[in-house]
């Protein structure tokens, strides 16, 4: 499908983000593409302009990962494609470096790129009559914040108890995420197309305490045990909510999906060995990497 409307976020903190949004324009503006030119926000995305109002054929968005995870909140059940250009540092989510930019964005703008749909997670918090909600394309985190203790939390797989932690943090995390907090907390790598929830401690107590990968249709409750210190619930690094000692959140997969768009010549892999600098004999660069 050729690209007529575009909505192009971008990151004005980055160095690069002048040189690239004028590229940028001259592109669209050569190819006759109606635009939308919308900032970054600093802050919680849910407290800022609603996206979806937008209509448009492609979202262009220029930063990191980061930039990714607020327009995809941002933009949140639109069905809008997000594509990322890269402006930031790994960028496991963004589909498009600054290396070649012209000759790509042209490609993907005459329909030349494939959807990948991400899955996402909802998130409840249940403290005592309230209900806190949220949704996380990355990652729910269960953490201490400023309480100076380990959290004592109780984990259940739908309802069959799974196992006590302690430990600075729980991550509850979707494949898209397992690229990002739980992969540095010693996480498995989770190829995009499964559809898994994948539960890593952070500096856990037990040594025996790993991460566990369950399938979507399971359900995951995390409960503050009497013994624990206070915390707080993250979707994406947002803060939801502070919780307290048996309260309850409840995170399973959401109906509502993330269609990232990326070239159809390179897939999750190549980016995992480029990205990660992973080498050795029979590992050489992908050839899209290549300077």
């Amino acid at each position: 499908m050729r690209i007529r409307k575009a909505l192009v976020v971008i990151n004005p903190a980055k160095s690069d983000s002048k040189g690239i949004a004028k590229d940028l324009r001259e592109i669209l503006d050569r190819e006759q593409i109606e635009q939308t030119w919308i900032e970054t926000v600093e802050g919680r995305p849910g407290r800022h302009d609603d996206l979806r109002r937008h209509k448009a054929d492609l979202a262009l968005v220029c930063g990191g990962d980061g930039t990714l995870l607020q327009a995809a909140h941002r933009l949140k059940g639109s069905g809008i494609p997000l594509l990322g250009i890269n402006i930031g540092y790994l960028g496991f989510m963004t589909a498009l470096g600054t290396k070649g930019l012209k000759a790509q964005i042209r490609q993907v703008l005459r329909g030349g790129f494939q959807v990948s749909e991400r899955m996402a997670l909802d998130v409840s918090v249940l403290t005592g009559r309230r209900e806190m909600r949220g949704w996380a394309l990355n990652d729910v985190l269960i953490a201490r914040g400023a309480n100076p203790h380990l959290i004592s939390v109780s984990g259940r797989i739908g309802t069959k108890p799974l196992t006590q932690y302690r430990c600075d943090a729980l991550l509850v995390a979707t494949p898209t995420g397992s690229t990002a907090y739980t992969l540095s907390a010693g996480g498995p790598i989770i190829s995009p197309e499964c559809e898994v929830l994948v539960i890593t401690p952070i500096c856990p107590q037990a040594l025996t305490s790993r991460s566990v990968v369950v399938g979507r249709e399971r359900v995951v409750e995390m409960e503050l045990d009497d013994n624990s210190g206070s915390g707080e619930v993250q979707a994406d690094g947002i803060k939801l909510c502070g919780i307290k000692k048996k309260q309850r959140v409840v995170i399973r997969a959401s109906e509502i999906t993330v269609p990232l768009a990326f070239l159809p010549e390179v897939d999750f892999f190549d980016s995992l060995v480029h990205k990660l600098r992973w080498h050795g004999r029979g590992v050489p660069t992908p050839r899209y990497f290549r300077a």
